[in-house]
């Protein structure tokens, strides 16, 4: 179980499957490694190399957990690859595997370490040439061998969106194409009491003091450098050196918690960008769910969806659900989900001009309210066809065997 977007599809999915009982389920989560088993905690402050430690952990004790059951009668659903089990020794067991990639490990590695100076394709295929090296570190072998593994001996791989699939086979052009399925998560949001929501709206605007007039911006993941919270902060920051601030006052609201590995450092860079705004104010709520998280949709004016990299939006189709229309810069995740008529994909380039961009977005959604409220009922209509339950159903026939060829269930 992987933190993040992959936890709550891991949720959402059991949550699916108690109700419609395709097959029994078990899951193995990190429980299984006794007192060892870090917590949610300790894992935010991991450094990379202790979490590679974990994920080998796991890996082997969940490996040894699946081995007891009987592959005759028994399929493996391994949600996300680096926390993933042996692939080769289930596979060898006669297992049949089904990986749900919430992430391209390679890609993100390419992105954000390597700052999309090399292609994710470049790096598989220098891993494969020095791969025996001892000098190849440990925590590459968890990236590059697990996912090259992964697609190896998994009967079907799941991606949220078509252009992850499509860099996938160009960067394991060995792997069969139709063994990579297409399936996107689409809304889990359940209908609220609107009572309620009102309710807890204004507990909310009166916890934090937020004026009845506020233009709030709202934007919603693990607080992580690939989110992107820094270059929203930058942004803003930018207009009001501009001086052409709008006249009513203006919120920020960055909801969540820091993730692992560098989600620690990367909160208090935010915090200090934050402090330096002296016109618009920026609140961090930490993580926040069910009704609270509801409530701080229905207070936004604008979602801001500022990920470097992303495979799919969970969040953002949550925020298109609430009739939030969306600013979000342009990668996989987000162009699986947006369309012009509730948001805006701000193309990247250097780190000034996605700033001086994400910035003019904004700014252009917000002077427009007429066009915001046209793009809150195109984000309803177009979310309230973009069904969860779909999608549970899509790997549940995977799971089964009974799906063949790639699939799409949410347009």
């Amino acid at each position: 179980m992987p933190l993040g977007g992959g936890a709550a599809v891991c949720d959402r999915l059991l949550a699916e499957w108690a109700r419609t009982d395709p097959f029994e389920v078990k899951l193995i989560s990190p429980a299984i490694l006794g007192p060892s088993a870090p917590g949610a905690r300790q894992l935010v402050r991991s450094s990379e190399r202790k979490y590679a430690q974990f994920c080998f952990a796991f890996s082997e004790a969940a490996t040894e957990e699946v081995l007891r059951h009987d592959p005759a009668r028994t399929t493996v659903l391994v949600n996300d690859v680096s926390e993933g089990p042996n692939f080769a020794r289930l596979a060898a067991a006669g297992f049949r595997i089904v990986t749900i990639y919430h992430v391209d490990v390679v890609a993100y590695v390419a992105a954000i370490y390597g700052r999309g100076l090399v292609a994710p394709s470049t790096l598989v295929r220098w891993h494969e040439r020095l791969r025996r090296s001892p000098l190849v570190p440990r925590m590459a072998r968890l990236v590059f061998d697990q996912q090259a593994n992964s697609l190896r001996y998994s009967q079907a791989a799941v991606v949220p969106s078509e252009s992850m699939r499509e860099l996938m086979l160009t960067c394991y052009p060995d792997v069969p194409a139709e063994r990579i399925h297409v399936v996107g998560w689409g809304n889990a949001g359940e209908p609220l009491q609107e009572d309620l929501l009102r309710q807890e709206t204004a507990r909310l605007r009166a916890e934090y003091g937020v004026p009845g007039d506020a233009l709030a911006l709202v934007t919603l993941s693990r607080i992580s450098p690939e989110k992107g919270q820094d270059l929203l902060l930058e942004a803003l920051a930018e207009w009001e050196r501009r001086g052409d601030l709008p006249e009513r006052p203006l919120w920020l609201f960055v909801c969540g918690e820091a993730a692992y590995m560098q989600g620690i450092r990367f909160e208090q860079r935010l915090r200090d960008l934050a402090a330096k705004l002296r016109r618009i104010r920026v609140v961090f709520p930490g993580y926040v769910m069910g009704l609270r998280k509801s409530a701080f949709l229905a207070l936004g004016s604008v979602y801001v969806f500022p990920s470097r990299h992303e495979s799919y939006g969970l969040t953002l189709v949550e925020a298109l659900g609430a009739g939030l229309p969306a600013v979000c810069l342009d990668h996989h995740g987000a162009r699986a989900v947006m369309r012009e008529e509730f948001g805006e994909l701000v193309p990247m380039g250097s780190r000034r001009e996605t700033v001086e961009r994400l910035r003019a977005a904004i700014a252009r959604m917000l002077r427009d309210e007429e066009g915001r409220r046209r793009m809150s009922e195109a984000a309803r209509r177009w979310a309230a066809g973009q069904r969860f339950s779909d999608s549970a159903a899509a790997v549940a026939r995977l799971l089964t065997g009974e799906q063949r060829g790639v699939t799409a269930p949410v347009p």
